[in-house]
């Protein structure tokens, strides 16, 4: 467990310094949004959206921020089929038809509009008909509920662990000044956060490279 981690590294398995509740699931917690604001990904999570009449929208409440909306999902959302949505720019709707928002309503998406500084909302084209209620497959990021027992469930991939237990590290060491042995220690183990994250990001580019070539 990381929490198990961190202590030996801590060089303090029986807790005698570093408390739980104080020290670690407070370090754990700070982690775990460090990684997610990096690494949306890692707390990523698809799901069938209902629609509000008209074009403005927004994703589920536990979320954070759109990642990508994916197909329809027809009618209540029940429909395991449904035509792909393409992502466009509110500029490109705003030109091409200045009155796209005062469309007739419809039961079928064709197209949606991100804004990456509102990242709770999104548009979409045709506007959504008054009935029937209609759904979306999308994907967004999740809100990560606190750790708040050494019991709970680490709720991310364990592939991040390593991530995570460095800036753990970070910040339990990093209250020091910098003329203490810890705060080099503390700079050590931010940098390996951000390394690890770095070889994660650059082999999902290169993944993502390759597949494109086929």
């Amino acid at each position: 467990m990381v929490l198990t981690q961190v202590r030996y590294a801590l060089n303090d398995p029986s807790a005698a310094t570093w408390s739980d509740s104080t020290h670690l699931i407070p370090a754990l917690n700070d982690a775990l949004r460090a990684l997610v604001s990096v690494r949306p990904d890692a707390a990523s999570t698809t799901a069938v959206r209902l629609l509000s009449p008209g074009t403005q929208q927004s994703i589920p409440d536990d979320g954070t921020r759109l990642l990508r909306i994916i197909r329809n999902a027809g009618e209540s959302g029940l429909s395991s089929i449904g035509r792909a949505i393409r992502r466009v720019s509110l500029d490109t709707l705003d030109a091409s038809m200045p009155t796209w928002h005062e469309a007739t309503g419809q039961t079928e998406i064709r197209e949606y509009a991100y804004d990456e500084r509102v990242p709770r909302e999104f548009w979409v084209y045709p506007p959504v008909a008054t009935t029937p209620t209609i759904g979306v497959l999308l994907t967004y990021v999740k809100t990560l509920t606190a750790i708040t027992a050494t019991s709970d469930t680490f709720p991310v991939d364990d592939f991040f662990a390593p991530a995570v237990e460095a800036f753990m590290l970070y910040r339990l060491l990093g209250g020091d000044d910098e003329s203490s042995p810890n705060y080099q220690a503390a700079q050590a183990q931010f940098a390996a956060f951000q390394t690890l994250l770095g070889l994660k990001s650059g082999g999902d580019a290169a993944m993502a490279a390759r597949r494109d070539s086929k």
